[in-house]
């Protein structure tokens, strides 16, 4: 039983005693706490008070607390609409009574409200069947549609990379949306496949052709599905826009080089990544673009390329070099590595260059061996 004082305090004029008395309230192991809060979140004008009497209906676990929380989206207070869609959020991860309430919500009018079904939905615990969303890509507002495919794509719902990859190629939505085509790409890069790019390939041919509002996602496509000849066709794309889309391009192209265990570049994507380390990068990309060359330092234009970067005033990319140059084959390197300062100021850099000298002497006095 709820203490009357309780609710009573739920009127007082000071909003601190109310607050206090929301939180009491949901506290209380009684079922009606859930009534009674509702009905003052009704009345209510503090946002802090609101705040208060939502917080402790989060925590309430009665039988319909659900349905009650999915009611609060249609409420006419932005805040509190927004709060329920948090609450709803958090609460998919425990075990609830059925959701149907919500799942209703995608038949509503409101596409705002269509739209908190879907996010909602998309945290939930259980398996949403394929014609659940299938369908729900042909809402008719497109906000909805790409919140659909957010939720597909971050679920990596491979089965229906063919919806998505149809409303990319501009099939199935009456309203083409640059943003629409955008999540698209976004999605396909997390679920696509190589039959998916392929596809693509119908409204793009190549990277340097896809505008630059779809490049990043695009690029990491690439490099989640492309075969090695992605990394001149990124390259190419690098040489045309500049260093605008330098960090996605480096992402795929250090994808493409994992996943395919490459070692060599060719002449013409050489010269580009080569050239990007005069470019006027920031330190973060530069450092970026080291460990992408490191595993092509084999190449005596990639290990050249790389050698002013053992005399930088940054310790962290003098030490990145050193570790980049660990495959380089060229005699110059021995040179360079040794004309490097012998009272080294930076520990880390001075154990890995004595540690790499070493290794080289070993491959030196073995002419059998190799760096490799």
């Amino acid at each position: 039983m709820i203490d009357l004082k309780l609710i009573a305090g739920l009127h007082a004029p000071e909003e601190a005693e109310r607050r206090a008395s929301a939180a009491e309230i949901a506290e209380c192991d009684d079922p009606a706490a859930l009534t009674i809060l509702l009905a003052q979140l009704g009345k209510e004008r503090s946002r802090a008070v609101k705040e208060a009497i939502l917080r402790g209906i989060s925590g309430l676990k009665p039988a319909g607390a659900n349905a009650a929380i999915v009611a609060l989206l249609r409420d006419d207070d932005p805040f509190v609409r927004a709060e329920a869609s948090a609450i709803l959020q958090h609460r998919v991860g425990a075990e609830v009574e059925s959701w149907d309430s919500l799942v209703s919500l995608l038949r509503s009018s409101d596409q705002g409200l269509r739209k908190f079904a879907i996010e909602i939905l998309g945290q939930a615990t259980i398996t949403l069947p394929d014609p659940f969303y299938a369908e729900a890509l042909k809402d008719e507002d497109t906000n909805v549609v790409i919140c659909v495919i957010e939720r597909i794509g971050s679920a990596r719902r491979t089965s229906l990379a063919g919806a998505v990859l149809a409303l990319a190629l501009g099939e199935g939505h009456p309203h083409a949306h640059p943003m629409l085509l955008c999540s698209c790409l976004d999605a396909l890069a997390l679920i696509g496949t190589v039959d998916t790019l392929a596809r693509l390939r119908e409204r793009f041919t190549e990277a340097i052709e896809v505008p630059n509002l779809f490049l990043p996602a695009f690029l990491k496509l690439l490099g989640l599905t492309a075969g090695p000849e992605g990394m001149d066709e990124i390259c190419r794309a690098i040489s045309a826009r500049g260093v605008v889309f330098f960090q996605p391009a480096v992402d795929a192209l250090t994808r493409l080089t994992t996943r395919h265990r490459l070692d060599r570049l060719s002449s013409s994507s050489e010269e580009t990544l080569c050239g990007l380390l005069s470019a006027d990068l920031d330190g973060q990309s530069h450092f970026h673009l080291v460990r992408l060359l490191g595993h092509f330092s084999q190449s005596e234009r990639v290990a050249l390329a790389l050698l002013p970067g053992l005399h930088s005033p940054d310790a962290l990319l003098r030490l990145l070099t050193v570790q980049s140059l660990a495959r380089a084959a060229d005699p110059g390197v021995d040179v360079a590595l040794r004309s490097m300062p012998a009272n080294e100021a930076d520990p880390e850099t001075r154990e890995e260059l004595k540690d790499l000298l070493g290794r080289r002497l070993d491959w030196n006095s073995h002419p059998n061996s190799s760096p490799g």
